[in-house]
């Protein structure tokens, strides 16, 4: 097998999480992707912060769907040197992953989101979340 050679594409870096936050914006209010504090809207409780504290938004609905497209276009170029697609929410009853939880990322043989366990060369659980705090 000959040496992989994809574009160069870079990892989750800020300006990747600003990009998430700047689309995600236009389909979602601020209240759902930050908490709120005195009126200000961050993506973590700050330090020293003493107040009373509600679940952190950092890991939503919002982020984890960017996120694994993210993984599956990451992943795309790898899964072309064999032949193979990167897929997002592969759905294959045959092993247990059913529609209402399919696999995040899967590198398979056939370009469909269904899939039979024999063309399934990778599953792959994303588990991202913001890494800066950000204020809307």
């Amino acid at each position: 097998m000959g040496e992989i050679q994809t574009k160069t594409q870079k990892l989750w870096d800020k300006a990747e999480e600003y990009e998430f936050f700047k689309k995600s914006l236009e389909i979602a209010t601020p209240e759902q992707l930050f908490i709120t504090d005195d009126g200000r809207y961050l993506t973590y409780w700050p330090k020293h912060y003493k107040g009373k504290k509600t679940t952190l938004q950092s890991r939503n609905a919002f982020i984890g769907s960017y996120t694994e497209k993210w993984v599956k276009e990451l992943l795309a170029p790898v899964a072309k040197e064999f032949d193979a697609y990167s897929i997002h929410n592969v759905v294959c009853e045959e092993i247990g992953i059913e529609e209402r939880s399919p696999a995040d990322v899967a590198i398979v043989k056939t370009p469909d989101k269904y899939q039979k366990a024999k063309n399934i060369l990778i599953l792959v659980e994303v588990k991202m979340s913001t890494v800066w705090n950000w204020e809307y």
